[in-house]
C-alpha cells in the first residue's frame, strides 16, 4: 500500500470530532468497494474492522488497513478462531460461533456509527464507571443495537444502511453486494468524494498539529 498521509479515521474523529454525513458517506462508499474486493475476489475476512484500521491520504482516499488477522474462506467454508479486536466483533463471533464475510460488515457498520457518534456506540450499564471488557461482551450480544437516531439527525439511508450492517442475525445482514448497491452510497461521484476526503484529512491534520502545540496528545 502506497502512503497514507492523511492518518486514520480514528484521529480524523478524535480531533475533528463527530463525521458530518456526506464525509463518512463519501468513505464508506470507497472502503465497500474495498471490503467487496476483499470478500469476492481474494476470499479474505478481514476479522479486525475498525476506526484506527482505515487510514485517509491527502490524495482523497481512504483504505482498509492492518491484514495481520485476516483469513482466508473458501466457498463453502467458515472461521473459528477468535482474533482481532473484540470491541469491534459481531454477536455471533462474541459467542463464538463459527462466522464468514458478514462479520466485517458488522464491524465495518460499528466503524461508521463509531464515525458518526463521535464515541464508541457502546455506553455502560452504569453511568458512573466505565464500561470493562466483560460488560461490553454482555451489552454487544444482549442489548438493542447502537443507533443514530435520536441523537444525530441523519437521512434514512443513511440510518437503514446501518440497521442493515448491524442485524444480530448473520444470516439477515447485508453482503458487501448489498452494501455497494444501497442508495446511501450507490451512484456517488467518487471525484467529489476523493476532494471531500482530501479536505477532511486536511483539517485533521492541521488539528492534531495546532494540538500538539499545546502540548496535548
Amino acid at each position: 500500500m502506497e502512503y497514507m498521509d492523511g492518518g486514520t479515521m480514528s484521529d480524523a474523529t478524535k480531533y475533528l470530532g463527530k463525521w458530518v454525513e456526506q464525509d463518512l458517506a463519501a468513505a464508506t462508499s470507497m472502503l465497500a468497494d474495498g471490503l467487496h474486493y476483499l470478500h469476492t475476489k481474494l476470499n479474505v475476512v478481514h476479522r479486525d474492522i475498525k476506526p484506527c484500521n482505515v487510514l485517509l491520504n491527502l490524495r482523497g482516499e481512504a483504505k482498509l488497513s492492518d491484514f495481520g488477522v485476516s483469513g482466508h474462506l473458501t466457498d463453502a467454508s467458515k472461521c473459528h478462531s477468535w482474533v482481532g479486536t473484540v470491541t469491534y466483533m459481531s454477536p455471533e463471533r462474541i459467542q463464538g460461533e463459527s462466522y464468514e464475510y458478514t462479520a466485517d460488515v458488522w464491524s465495518f457498520a460499528l466503524t461508521m456509527v463509531e464515525c458518526a457518534l463521535g464515541r464508541f456506540p457502546y455506553n455502560p450499564p452504569d453511568v458512573s464507571r466505565r464500561l470493562v471488557f466483560w460488560d461490553l461482551l454482555d451489552i454487544v450480544v444482549q442489548d438493542p443495537v447502537p443507533n443514530l437516531r435520536p441523537e444525530l439527525d441523519v437521512s434514512d439511508e443513511f440510518d437503514n444502511f446501518v440497521a442493515l450492517g448491524l442485524n444480530k442475525d448473520p444470516t439477515g445482514r447485508m453482503l458487501t453486494k448489498n452494501m455497494i448497491a444501497h442508495p446511501w452510497i450507490f451512484g456517488r461521484d467518487r471525484a467529489s468524494d476523493k476532494r471531500r476526503i482530501a479536505a477532511l484529512a486536511a483539517r485533521h491534520l492541521d488539528a492534531r498539529s495546532k494540538a500538539r502545540e499545546r502540548g496535548e496528545k
